[in-house]
């Protein structure tokens, strides 16, 4: 007996071991860490294997698991809010519903031990926020989930399988947090580097400059100098609007960088000494928008014809519109057929008269009219906006436009160009703007805005790209659009030849 159980014992373990295919659905686990905040979704990732996913595998408008197996689980190790709901830290179980038309609803519930939708209970949802699916170019075979956009306020938790991508974003308190941890840490510090780095925070993350500008002071006061940190310094003060010493500051810390041979800061304070830079140039505005004028419009088509403009508008989410114009700035008539998707729109003003069709149709319910802004309104408003655009330089010939007295030679978008500063009488707008011009051509080559009440720093900037021919025009065949505050990429709008 003794013999026989030393033989078992001696056998290969996989002699005993149960077959296990591999599985169709293997688990998977993503995590990130966004401000202070921990962040993982566990799941498991099934793939397409030939079938049609959503409104056939998935019926459209039921609760789908959001993955495969048991619960897909978001966990959190602090505290996070999605749309208006915070939640506290812990693990959730994620839902999806998809639907054939409009918004998917995502679904966080307290319940993370289920099968599935087995045993789901909706009374248990702590969450339900709408989302908007995105069709994808390619199919995605397997199922997966992504962090994206990770910054210290908020980060996106991205869902892709079969032509499908819907997003999650997750706010996080980290501001608050870190003005909490400031307070305690910070009075005074141990190392006086923290203080740089609260700062630095704080201008990254365009908080209170005057609390960045404070610690930064007590940095400087206490720590020898660095190319790498004063140019941070010089970049606080010259946004506070101590250009002076902010040049001083950025002059100090290329000094420093070029000792150093770091050609990376150096390359960026050269940089940033050349967009500090506005010199007064001798021309004036009226004879710069009139040279500019004769470049684009040598045969003064602008008021004397219609103008039909074919343009496709992508913006970030992956969506294009496709829009036919016909502008007319002689007779402020204006005529637009635009695809949104799925849905065809007809807005014109033509004669003094507003008319409108949806998918060839005038006969449609007042509540697609409002939820597709087919209102005369909405026309006059497109029509102007439109108008002005592709109308520029030449509409700035139009009344009411207040062209400032000096040009200026500025550097931009990594060369010299021509500053023109532009506001407008009170009745025809409110937002300053700065056109920039090609100093040889005199071209256009761009714009940027803000709002008044906004100040600098906000709105948005346009750069501009080739040069499309209509009716010997030429205009700006590409306007890539980028927010000012953060300079991220907003959409592009193109005229299709």
């Amino acid at each position: 007996m003794k013999s026989l159980l030393t033989l078992l014992l001696s056998l290969p373990l996989w002699l005993s071991a149960q077959f296990v295919a591999p599985s169709s659905s293997p688990p998977a686990e993503t995590s990130t860490e966004a401000g202070y905040t921990q962040l993982s979704v566990s799941y498991h990732r099934p793939n397409v294997r030939g079938r049609v996913i959503f409104g056939e595998l998935l019926p459209w408008g039921e609760v789908w698991r959001a993955g495969a197996n048991e619960n897909t689980l978001l966990k959190a190790d602090g505290e996070f809010r999605v749309g208006d709901s915070t939640f506290r830290a812990g693990t959730y179980s994620l839902y999806l519903i998809p639907r054939r038309s409009g918004d998917w609803t995502w679904v966080l519930n307290r319940s993370t031990q289920n099968w599935g939708t087995q045993g789901y209970q909706d009374s248990k949802d702590v969450l339900r926020i709408p989302a908007r699916p995105i069709r994808l170019p390619e199919r995605i075979e397997t199922l997966e989930y992504r962090w994206m956009n990770v910054r210290p306020q908020s980060v996106d938790l991205v869902l892709e399988w079969e032509w499908y991508r819907v997003s999650l974003t997750i706010s996080l308190p980290t501001d608050e947090q870190v003005a909490d941890r400031a307070a305690s840490f910070l009075n005074p510090a141990q190392d006086p580097k923290e203080y740089y780095a609260a700062a630095r925070y704080y201008l990254d993350n365009k908080l209170n400059l005057q609390k960045a500008k404070a610690w930064m002071d007590r940095w400087a006061a206490q720590d020898e100098e660095q190319f790498g940190r004063l140019r941070y310094q010089a970049l606080i003060e010259y946004q506070l609007g101590n250009e002076a010493k902010g040049k001083r500051l950025m002059e100090r810390s290329l000094e420093l960088a070029k000792a150093a041979k770091n050609t990376h800061y150096i390359r960026m304070n050269e940089e940033s000494l050349r967009e500090w830079s506005r010199t007064p140039e001798s021309i004036s505005p009226d004879s710069l928008l009139a040279r500019s004028i004769r470049y684009h419009d040598p045969e003064k088509q602008w008021t004397a014809k219609a103008h039909l403009l074919q343009l496709a508008e992508s913006r970030t989410d992956g969506t294009v519109r496709h829009t036919r114009l016909s502008l007319y700035p002689a007779t402020a008539d204006f005529d637009l057929y635009q695809v949104r998707g799925k849905d065809k729109v007809q807005l014109r003003f033509l004669n003094g008269t507003y008319s409108f069709s949806h998918q060839g149709r005038t006969d449609i319910s007042d509540s697609t009219r409002a939820s597709l802004h087919l209102d005369e309104a909405r026309t006059l408003l497109l029509r102007d906006y439109y108008t002005y655009l592709w109308g520029l330089p030449m509409k700035l010939e139009d009344p009411g436009t207040l062209l400032q007295p000096t040009v200026h030679r500025v550097w931009y978008d990594g060369r010299e160009m021509l500053e023109m500063e532009v506001h407008y009488t009170p009745e025809t707008g409110k937002d300053i703007w700065f056109f920039l011009f090609d100093p040889v051509t005199y071209a256009l080559a761009g714009y940027r805005f803000y709002h008044a009440k906004d100040g600098p720093g906000t709105g948005e900037y346009i750069l501009l790209e080739g040069e499309a021919t209509v009716n010997q025009m030429k205009l700006p065949a590409r306007r890539h659009w980028y927010s000012t505050a953060d300079r991220l990429y907003l959409g592009t709008d193109e005229i299709l030849e």
